[in-house]
């Protein structure tokens, strides 16, 4: 073993010293003649003397867990050196005191896995006397005695010190007049009555106000019917299990009680067979918002929405982040009004704008779905689902609204989530494909462009309406995809109508909020473009009015370089939305397309008229294209064309039509719509 470490066998067999080696699982794995001199001289008992003992062990029959600490610290080279004191045991009982010092050995590679004690006896004149307050001065804990009368009789340094109290002015005193605020911890209090009446243990933790700090008490009955107490600060012990309960429990950026803790607070009533409601509350156009501008104003926005629900909670209700933009909100029908009543609080929290930190407003939208304990369930899980699914009813309402849970919602749920299914599949083998709706000249007859609208025959739900289909792609993040594969398939068929007719048609696409303002989607869009050898001035980008698009500087800054690309932008619905003017001035806009709404009142509403009027000569006197949408009487292109707009598009001229019809209509056969008829 000795040529394994880099130590000298001569020296080490020679040395006066007495030596032990032992590795870092305490085993002694040599000893010299001088330890074995020095074991008979003293009478050792026999393990402290043999090779293949564990050092550690015998140390921890004397109570010394420190010094095997230490120990290791040297051979890890945390330290370079360790003296202590130690007692040996002679074989008569008796303990012998030694000196010990230890130090680092390596071995052949270089490791230190091993350490050299040598082991020097003290002679007995030599030693302290030992008494038991020198003992109980060294300790680490707090430390003070009491007669059966609960007079303080001593008290340690340590104690002093923790306690915040001066020995010479509590000894003799009483524990309750030298600590008044103490007596009124009653599980203190009882804790030292106990230990003192039925001569037991006592044990507690408890929080003392005056030292603002967590203490550890442990009493101890005496003889004389007094008791020991030791006590230890562990305030910083109880912060860090705050620290980490708050983690687990509560949510970091609002403070109010996470998912962990909603479960954990539904299963308490639920095992105490309490009734009560669920409500599952979403902000609607949270992640919108967080596109739009950034995480920073949607954390804002999540902070003050807490702010607000924690407010209508009270003590009486309980409310919690669920994760990301939902809320889940424990009613346990301490108050009078009926669920819908307490939904409508709910929304009436989402009426006034959000003011933010930069003095811009938005508007955040609610939409809240409920179920009922026991009734819509009889799982927490279940209630949390059947909740979440009456939230997504509730979100077909435009603005906020709440929905109630019924059992039919199941049906409507399994449906989304087929529908979810097939957009992560191959879209091109899923059943999409597109239509164009032609937009005429009212003057001429002839076709002045076209709208793409996506369609969608599910392979088991049938033909989908776009504005299903659509909102469970901009839910579930698959919209960039699905547009994506619309564009390639319509810029395809667009080149190759040009190859065979020598004819390009002006053609209008939607694009939604969440794309508008993705700067990677714009770079896509237009890589497409030049991909398929398609201009600029054959598209046109269609948005709608929202307010969050108002207030965006990311859409704004993506609408100027699809303009500045050459591409041309239209609003979409014009007049039904948040501000027309707002539009007007702030965004590039070529092209302004009139709601049906405005349409469908001619010759009906003279009011309606009157403003439709003006909203034409507004948007002619800004120089902006004018489009009618929804024209199906001719009374209707009467109206528009005496008043100046003379582009239309509707089921007077033609419904949406898939693309090889379009084609036979309009390319192949150059069809022209009879004008006055």
């Amino acid at each position: 073993m000795k040529q394994q470490i880099n130590i000298s066998t001569e020296w080490f067999n020679v040395a006066k010293d007495p030596l032990i080696i032992i590795d870092n699982k305490g085993k002694i794995v040599e000893v010299n003649q001088a330890w074995t001199d020095l074991c008979a001289e003293y009478d050792l008992v026999k393990d402290w003397c043999s090779i293949g003992a564990d050092y550690f062990k015998l140390i921890r029959q004397t109570g010394g867990q420190r010094e095997i600490q230490a120990i290791l610290n040297v051979i890890n080279k945390e330290i370079l050196t360790y003296e202590k004191k130690q007692t040996l045991p002679s074989t008569n009982g008796e303990l012998v005191p030694f000196s010990v010092n230890v130090i680092p050995l390596n071995s052949e590679s270089s490791v230190a896995n091993y350490a050299l004690l040598s082991h020097q006896p003290i002679p007995v004149h030599s030693i302290e006397a030992i008494t038991a307050e020198s003992v109980l001065e060294s300790m680490t804990e707090g430390f003070f005695l009491t007669d059966d009368q609960f007079n303080l009789i001593y008290l340690n340094d340590v104690a002093e010190r923790m306690l915040c109290c001066k020995r010479a002015e509590v000894i003799g005193r009483n524990v309750w007049d030298s600590f008044p605020d103490a007596k009124t911890i009653k599980p203190l209090y009882e804790a030292y009555e106990r230990a003192a009446i039925e001569k037991v243990e006592a044990e507690i933790e408890t929080f003392y106000e005056p030292l603002a700090s967590w203490f550890r008490l442990k009493a101890y009955p005496l003889a004389n019917n007094g008791l020991a107490i030791y006590i230890q600060d562990v305030g910083e012990r109880k912060k860090a299990e705050i620290t980490l309960t708050q983690y687990a429990y509560f949510d970091d950026l609002t403070g109010l009680p996470n998912r962990r803790s909603l479960i954990k607070e539904g299963a308490s009533l639920k095992g105490q067979d309490k009734f009560f409601s669920l409500y599952f509350i979403n902000l609607d156009n949270l992640k919108l918002i967080n596109t739009l501008h950034d995480y920073s104003t949607g954390n804002q926005i999540l902070k003050m929405a807490a702010d607000k629900l924690r407010e209508l909670a009270g003590a009486q209700h309980k409310v919690g982040r669920r994760d990301g933009d939902n809320f889940v909100f424990i009613r346990c029908f301490a108050d009078k009004s009926t669920p819908s009543q307490f939904a409508e609080k709910i929304l009436a929290l989402f009426d006034r704008p959000f003011d933010l930190d930069n003095f811009k407003s938005i508007k955040v939208s609610a939409s809240v779905g409920i179920a009922h304990f026991p009734e819509d369930a009889e799982t927490l899980e279940i209630l949390v689902a059947n909740a979440e699914t009456a939230m997504f009813e509730a979100k077909k309402v435009k603005g906020s609204s709440y929905a109630v849970f019924n059992a039919e919602m199941n049906n409507r749920r399994n449906r989304k989530l087929v529908i979810e299914e097939g957009l992560t599949k191959k879209l091109s083998d899923s059943g999409f494909y597109f239509t164009l709706q032609p937009q005429i000249d009212g003057m001429t007859g002839e076709l002045t462009g076209a709208e793409v609208l996506s369609r969608w025959n599910h392979p088991t739900l049938g033909e989908l309406s776009p504005l299903e289909f659509i909102e469970v792609a901009e839910q579930s993040g698959t919209i960039i995809a699905l547009t994506q594969h619309l564009l390639t398939e319509v810029f395809t068929k667009m080149k190759e109508w040009e190859s065979r007719y020598g004819r390009s048609i002006k053609t209008a696409i939607n694009m939604t909020p969440s794309l508008l303002c993705c700067s990677v989607f714009v770079d896509t869009f237009i890589q497409l473009m030049e991909q398929y050898g398609i201009q600029p001035e054959w598209i046109e980008i269609e948005i709608t009015e929202q307010a969050e698009i108002t207030y965006s500087d990311k859409t704004l800054a993506n609408l100027m370089r699809c303009k500045e690309y050459g591409i041309s932008i239209a609003i979409d619905d014009f007049g039904t939305g948040f501000s027309m003017i707002s539009y007007l001035t702030q965004f590039p806009v070529n092209k302004i397309k009139i709601d049906k709404c405005f349409i469908q009142k001619i010759g009906e509403d003279q009011k309606s008229e009157a403003l439709l009027q003006s909203l034409i000569h507004l948007v002619k006197s800004i120089g902006c294209e004018l489009l009618a949408e929804g024209v199906e009487r001719q009374e209707e292109v009467r109206f528009l064309k005496n008043n100046g707009c003379t582009i239309f598009q509707g089921y007077l001229f033609d419904k949406p039509l898939k693309a090889e019809d379009f084609e036979a209509k309009f390319l192949r056969g150059n069809y022209k719509y009879p004008i006055g008829e």
